[in-house]
């Protein structure tokens, strides 16, 4: 991704004493979307132009090699009767390391989730829209980033680095006042050559759902393989959730299973994603994917699966484009009125 140098005479104020800021990192990323619904649904033969996401990043650099880091997204939103392009803060944090010595950091604010964060890095289709996201957050089950603390660092004989964080829980657009929070340890061991291996544990508790069925957590565990001067790439992740019920339906997670019959009850999902990358050319690659969920373990009718297809272009180091099919399978009583949906789509991502 290509930073902008941005010189400048502004200053801002620490202490009542004005620090000169010299150079703004500025970097961004702009999505578009093009598609075609295929379904004999309501749906079918519509096409749709959308721009699922624009992201625009600015890197304050500080005095001692800390830095203020600034984020804002734009995105289409879509509600049950109408859609609209907003803005928001996606992250806004202060990142500390003078108070360490070695590699370590301090961050808070609207601060990034380090599995959320990771995955992106690793492999990033988010560009393709919501059914290319990372399951967590695609199902709703996490929000990319939340108002809090987080502390980084390496782990020893460079096996790899952890985090852990301290956040609202609600995601970034919820203001929690309440004494409950959630907290998260990530772990990612890259010690070999080729191979990545990552873990998260998130455990927190709701605050209007009763005591006895309150908890929230998140089990997850990643591989992936990603050979060094190699396009190739495949990865295997599992997630397994703990949620009450009103939750999930007050929530709309996984994709608006109806839970309702199960109020006042805690609910087990489990679910999964696999995917290969391969390239065809020395610019282009296919994309195969296979996202998995079990929204209520042990009762019927409440999984469903998503399959997806993309042949990508390298249009240029800062242009790519790609061509995607993909379809996703409800059981027949999964939700009140959600029925399998498929649709095609032209898509490009611009860094700059």
């Amino acid at each position: 991704m290509k930073k902008w140098i941005l010189l400048s005479l502004m200053g801002i104020f620490v202490g009542g004493q004005a620090q000169a800021l010299t150079e703004i990192e500025i970097s961004g990323e702009a999505d578009f979307n093009g598609i075609v619904h295929l379904l004999p649904t309501a749906q079918q033969g519509e096409t749709q132009f959308r721009v699922p996401s624009l992201l625009l990043n600015f890197g304050v650099p500080l005095k001692d090699d800390n830095l203020l880091y600034v984020s804002f997204e734009g995105a289409e939103k879509k509600t049950d009767t109408s859609e609209s392009f907003m803005v928001s803060t996606r992250e806004a944090y202060l990142d500390l390391v003078s108070i360490f010595e070695g590699a370590h950091a301090l961050r808070f604010g609207v601060v990034p989730l380090a599995w959320l964060e990771a995955q992106y890095q690793d492999v990033n289709y988010r560009f393709l829209g919501e059914t290319a996201w990372g399951i967590t957050e695609k199902w709703k089950y996490e929000s990319y980033s939340d108002l809090g603390i987080a502390f980084r660092s390496e782990m020893p004989m460079d096996m790899g680095e952890w985090a852990l964080s301290v956040v609202n829980g609600e995601g970034r657009t919820q203001d929690s006042a309440g004494p409950h929070k959630e907290g998260a340890l990530f772990l990612r061991f890259q010690a070999w050559e080729s191979a990545i291996i990552s873990l998260n544990y998130i455990h927190g508790t709701y605050e209007q759902y009763g005591d006895d069925v309150a908890a929230k957590e998140r089990i997850q565990a990643n591989f992936l393989y990603k050979p060094e001067d190699s396009v190739t790439k495949f990865g295997i992740e599992l997630l397994d959730t703990h949620d009450p019920a009103d939750a999930i339906t007050d929530g709309k997670m996984a994709d608006g299973v109806d839970v309702t019959a199960f109020a006042g009850q805690a609910i087990h999902g489990f679910g999964g994603s696999a995917f290969v990358i391969f390239g065809t050319g020395p610019k282009a690659e296919i994309m195969l994917r296979y996202d998995y969920l079990n929204a209520a373990v042990g009762e019927e009718g409440k999984d469903m699966q998503t399959g997806i297809a993309s042949i990508a272009y390298q249009v240029s180091p800062d242009v790519k484009t790609a061509f995607a099919v993909d379809r996703t399978w409800y059981a027949e009583t999964y939700g009140k009125g959600i029925r399998d949906a498929s649709k095609v789509e032209f898509a490009a991502q611009v860094l700059f």
